[in-house]
């Protein structure tokens, strides 16, 4: 009797056990395939904040100074990019800009979990247009006078904020592998690509043939000849993809980086 409730009970523990990994494996595949962002026809990216903190480190890591000095950047950056469309979106009658506008806030908000997940101090002032970054905020200050003289140089202004986004990103990506920075930095790019294709495909309807100026013409012309893109909840897949990426980039898009 002894050595039949024996055998009972080995069974019954080794089967709960490969019930709690298949559920746990059930689960970390769940979160995997998470949807991160959401992308309209038109590819306005929002990214899904909810879902983000889901899958989001829940363990308070160290970060390295640079990786510090970049979290600062892209949430002010994001800031930037949201105040500059608002404005231009109350100045013309363009949905572009209104959705885009809505977009960017989501994007600030993402870059804000992070600050917060490492308890980062967040860097922005409250006020639309103003910033602690004095690099982007004369960035600002010429950009928003550009965007007033017609509504062609203010989508020039955005297709251009989307390539400083996306050249500082690719810096800052090669810098880390910080499996959570990666995947809001690579769900951040997507959205930014998605964006700059937006802005071209409007700029083409208004006749004007836009020539990057941040982006090398091979990389602004393989982003806007390829399709929307939709996000990714994979850490690891994220990780993988950039932890090997030369750390040595241009620093081109860099330049914004100062004034903290």
């Amino acid at each position: 009797m002894k050595s039949k409730l024996t055998k009972f009970l080995i069974v019954f523990i080794a089967i709960s056990g490969f019930l709690a990994c298949d559920n746990e494996e059930s689960g970390t595949e769940a979160l995997a395939n998470l949807p991160l962002v959401e992308v309209s026809l038109d590819g306005y990216t929002d990214l899904l904040n909810s879902n983000l903190n889901s899958v989001l480190g829940t363990k308070l890591a160290s970060v390295e100074p640079s990786e510090k000095e970049g979290l600062l950047l892209m949430r002010e950056e994001e800031l930037f990019a949201h105040d500059v469309y608002n404005l231009f979106s109350g100045l013309y009658d363009l949905r572009i800009f209104s959705n885009i506008t809505r977009s960017e806030a989501t994007h600030a908000e993402a870059v804000l979990s992070l600050l917060n997940l490492f308890e980062i101090e967040d860097p922005a002032i409250g006020i639309e247009g103003e910033y602690k970054n004095e690099t982007l905020q004369a960035l600002y200050d010429e950009l928003t006078e550009k965007g007033k003289v017609s509504i062609e140089e203010a989508l020039k202004v955005g297709a251009y904020i989307e390539e400083v986004d996306i050249k500082d990103l690719a810096d800052l990506m090669a810098e880390t592998d910080n499996e959570d920075i990666l995947l809001v930095y690579d769900n951040l790019m997507r959205g930014s690509r998605n964006h700059l294709r937006a802005f071209n495909r409007v700029l083409e309807n208004y006749s004007v043939d836009y020539v990057p100026s941040v982006l090398s013409e091979e990389d602004f012309n393989e982003i806007i000849s390829s399709d929307m893109e939709r996000g990714n909840g994979c850490q690891a897949e994220v990780q993988n993809k950039y932890k090997n990426q030369n750390k040595n980039q241009n620093q081109k898009g860099r330049r914004y980086r100062g004034g903290n």
